[in-house]
């Protein structure tokens, strides 16, 4: 028995595992990938997420990128956005992961990786987590496994029709020299609109690294096609010589806040970050989400604990999130999307990424939570 299980070792869980363990509560991690991993992701961190973790990212002993400028190409137009202060901060996610993963085992978290969960169960007031190196219960529990975490899967009430996001990534060590010679920008994100608006790739080159991707509202079966039509993008401009060999690319998948809800909580659980489906509409960032939300379940896991009755709890906890997220349901935008002809969407949304104003409000502000 403990206190609390987490099901995740990603942002979202070993966040509120710090917590939790600062706190005197008896919490157990489990992932089932062994630390530190590759996890697929651009990597940046704003400051509103360095707040919410406790750390200053000047102190923050491993690959870290601050920067004050970003640019979007659209049509072959580089268009840049500068701020007055670096308004986010590029990261590895393999060593972020680890670091915060380590950071909750030092306040005293159980941490168990290479666990894959095969079953979680809930009868007689606790939840029994089942994995091959055994079996572990807890009266509480919080699912912070991605978007595929057995904990949604068992009790999020997970739609038959979500608005998902398909990527490709390849993160690869080049080493700064080299990127300072055939990267265009050092050190600053480079996003590239997809020219039906429904995706964008990046560049980012952080220290000694080069993250390479591609994000769209997709099926799957044409990511492929996309990822391929922008690898060659890059080659043409110069900034993937031919003699550069990246790290394979690899793909995963993720759902919206936007549009059919999961059940983000219920008796004595509660789902954080992407197994919870909060990653950012437009964006697709679920960075900030995971630890937000991770703080979150923390919080109300130790009322849980001292007391507090479930179903108040989750249903606080629902309306938390629906504070801090807003509602799960298609906005304005969304709605003016489906209605207006593909052309109108088209013209509207290239005039917000021309607009020097709008595309920083709504785009870098808005949907990546910079600034």
């Amino acid at each position: 028995m403990r206190d609390v299980i987490i099901v995740g070792g990603g942002p979202g869980g070993s966040t509120a595992a710090w917590r939790l363990a600062l706190a005197g509560v008896r919490v157990l991690v489990l992932d089932g990938i062994r630390f530190p991993r590759v996890k697929l992701c651009a990597g940046w961190v704003t400051r509103r997420v360095w707040a919410e973790l406790g750390l200053d990212p000047a102190s923050y002993p491993l690959t870290v990128q601050p920067f004050s400028r970003a640019t979007l190409e659209l049509d072959g137009a580089a268009l840049e956005t500068a701020w007055d202060r670096s308004v986010s901060f590029g990261i590895v996610r393999r060593e972020f992961d680890h670091f915060l993963l380590e950071r909750a085992r030092g306040a005293g978290a159980e941490v168990i990786d290479g666990a894959r969960v095969s079953r979680v169960e809930h009868h007689a007031g606790r939840f029994v987590v089942e994995t091959p190196q055994g079996d572990f219960a807890a009266p509480v529990l919080i699912g912070a496994g991605g978007h595929y975490c057995p904990v949604a899967r068992a009790f999020g009430k997970i739609p038959e029709r979500e608005t998902l996001v398909v990527t490709q990534e390849s993160e690869t060590r080049i080493g700064r020299v080299q990127l300072s010679a055939i990267a265009p920008r050092p050190g600053i994100p480079e996003l590239f609109a997809e020219p039906d608006l429904r995706g964008y790739g990046w560049y980012f080159s952080k220290g000694d690294f080069l993250n390479v991707g591609i994000g769209a509202l997709d099926d799957g079966r044409g990511l492929h096609r996309r990822t391929e039509a922008f690898v060659e993008r890059l080659v043409a401009s110069g900034r993937l010589p031919h003699r550069l060999e990246l790290e394979p690319f690899r793909g995963h998948a993720y759902s919206l806040r936007a549009g059919a809800p999961r059940r983000v909580a219920g008796a004595g659980f509660f789902l954080v970050g992407d197994a919870a489906g909060l990653a950012r509409d437009v964006s697709g960032e679920g960075i900030a989400p995971a630890v937000t939300s991770g703080n979150l379940a923390a919080a109300h896991a130790l009322q849980r604990l001292g007391g507090r009755g479930e179903e108040e709890l989750a249903s606080d906890y629902r309306a938390a999130i629906d504070a801090r997220f807003g509602r799960s349901e298609p906005g304005f935008a969304a709605c003016l999307t489906e209605l207006l002809p593909r052309r109108w969407v088209l013209f509207f949304g290239a005039l917000i990424c021309r607009n020097p104003w709008l595309r920083r409000r709504l785009v870098f502000e808005g949907a990546f939570g910079m600034g």
